[in-house]
């Protein structure tokens, strides 16, 4: 088992256009207020990380940017703190986890109630995984 920092590089963040888009087109959904989460397993290639993540926030609800990216802000240090948990499950195995997390409330919640939804959140994904890998 690796020793996680607890940081969040650049080769974490989730860019590839063509990702995203099958993650739309294939990927399976976990809905947990506040968030919907998107993740699919690629076959794991020359990074070191066993995850990566993005996050979107509508402009539909949120018409300042400041406030987008404020929300963004604080959904990227809740999974910055608590994606080991996740890291745990995922490293061992041939794969990593694509994960496109979508804010879906219409307003602004605390920093605490982000740290412990996302909790709640990664643990489901990973029961998830768990679940997945043992039928596979």
């Amino acid at each position: 088992m690796q020793n996680w920092r607890y940081t969040f590089c650049k080769d974490e963040r989730l860019k590839s256009r063509k990702v995203i888009q099958e993650l739309f087109e294939k990927g399976k959904i976990v809905h947990h207020y506040p968030f919907k989460v998107l993740y699919i397993y690629k076959p794991k290639n020359e990074s070191k990380f066993p995850a990566q993540f993005a996050i979107s926030v509508s402009k539909k609800n949120f018409k300042h940017a400041v406030d987008r990216n404020r929300i963004k802000r604080k959904a990227r240090e809740a999974y910055r703190k608590n994606k080991h948990t996740l890291y745990s499950a995922i490293e061992m195995s041939d794969q990593m986890l694509c994960l496109f997390v979508i804010y879906t409330a219409k307003d602004e919640v605390e920093y605490t109630v982000f740290e412990t939804e996302m909790k709640n959140m990664i643990r489901k994904i990973k029961q998830k995984y768990l679940n997945d890998s043992k039928n596979s």
